[in-house]
């Protein structure tokens, strides 16, 4: 939140809207990556709450991409 504070065109009401509904569904946090618009939001999502919050990004117009870390960097794919 205190990047927001500091640049109010980080974020906007349609992607803070998903962020909340992702945290009632169980993510514990988030983060928005990338720039020119075209970006990802990341989710940090416990235990088994991965599957309601997948859910709710898919009915709110997200779409869910599967990542994984690696020596290299970040890869992800398209399912």
């Amino acid at each position: 939140h205190y990047k927001r504070e500091m640049a109010e065109n980080i974020s906007n009401p349609a992607l803070e809207s998903i962020y909340e509904r992702a945290l009632k569904a169980g993510a514990t946090g988030g983060k928005i990556s990338g720039a020119g618009g075209g970006g990802y939001m990341f989710f940090y999502c416990p235990g088994n709450t991965r599957h309601k919050v997948i859910e709710v990004l898919n009915k709110n117009g997200g779409q869910v991409q599967e990542y994984e870390f690696t020596k290299t960097g970040l890869k992800t794919w398209e399912i």
